[in-house]
């Protein structure tokens, strides 16, 4: 899920009584730090342009009008800047990951995590983990952060934990592993909506006003092939080969026993319309002898004494003495 950030370094606008001050320059977000100095300020209804002078380099004494969203902050602040933007960097170099892999990671992070323990956000990194409970996190994805952070790259920003984009792959996995089956209840019924949309399309309003209309159905299956269909894939190889079986076979149990009831219902009917009262023998033993969860345990019960066994009489005929 999607949240902003800790308490990150704000890009800070310079005011009229900077001017004349140095202030950390930079091209780009992971571009080097260099040092300027504020000559004016141009204040415009939709952006700010600021005039500055490069103090430092080859660049020392040319004189620019840039945007004020070059300017990071006062250049005593230069060296902490220079760190964060650091932390920031490593974290990005980790951060190729597929489309899939985004939608399916704010899948997990919805249905898993709260976020209270822990969010995933992507302003200044994509799919960045901020972990605020570890203790809780821990026990969601069931190891270890140590093992995580051994293993992705990592930093502390005002006591939260943040992971790179391939640590919330591996958070992602192993919360699917810990907790498959709201992942799977969720593809299963994620992949009845795309089927039912792909039979007879979508219904929306139109943006031009003109009312409600129908998507294509071929668009609906072409939008399924290229974008749910792989991330629902993806959340069935996180959970784990064993548990995508065990659910797919309790579900078609449980849809089979629905089938066979209807079958059992109708069989009644006939059965009904020659003989009323095998019907009702038939039917209450249905109902009576269904096998549930509260009853497909085999009920294991203490040994009886023998003096709480039933004496059970049993005539024969008396042998002959002749």
């Amino acid at each position: 899920m999607t949240s902003p950030p800790p308490n990150d370094e704000p890009r800070t606008v310079p005011a009229q009584s900077d001017v004349g001050r140095e202030w950390i320059y930079c091209l780009r977000d992971y571009s080097r730090s260099e040092r300027v100095r504020v000559l004016a300020i141009d204040t415009r209804p939709r952006s700010v342009r600021v005039d500055v002078e490069f103090l430092d380099g080859e660049k020392a004494g040319q004189r620019e009008n840039i945007p004020s969203g070059r300017l990071r902050g006062p250049w005593s602040f230069v060296q902490r800047y220079d760190e964060l933007m650091g932390n920031w960097s490593r974290l990005a170099a980790e951060g190729d990951i597929s489309e899939a892999e985004e939608w399916a990671i704010d899948t997990v992070f919805e249905l898993l995590i709260p976020d209270e323990i822990a969010t995933c956000w992507g302003q200044q990194v994509r799919e960045v983990t901020a972990v605020h409970d570890r203790i809780g996190f821990e026990k969601l994805i069931g190891t270890t952060l140590d093992e995580i952070t051994a293993a992705v790259a990592s930093f502390e920003l005002d006591g939260t934990l943040m992971l790179s984009p391939a640590g919330s792959l591996v958070v992602a996995e192993l919360a699917c592993l810990h907790n498959p089956l709201p992942i799977l209840d969720w593809v299963m019924e994620a992949e009845e909506k795309a089927r039912d949309l792909c039979i007879s399309g979508r219904k929306f309003q139109a943006h031009d006003g003109s009312g409600e209309r129908t998507s294509d159905p071929e668009w609906e299956y072409k939008w399924y092939v290229e974008h749910d269909r792989p991330q629902h894939e993806l959340l069935r190889q996180w959970c784990g080969h064993r548990a995508v079986t065990t659910y797919e076979r309790v579900t078609a149990a449980e849809a089979e026993v629905l089938r066979l009831d209807r079958i059992v219902r109708r069989l009644l009917d006939v059965v009904r319309d020659h003989n009323h009262i095998l019907a009702e023998v038939i039917e209450r033993e249905h109902e009576t002898e269904r096998i549930t969860p509260a009853n497909v345990r085999p009920e294991i019960e203490r040994p009886k004494h023998p003096s709480e066994m039933p004496v059970r009489i049993i005539k024969v005929r008396a042998p002959r003495w002749w």
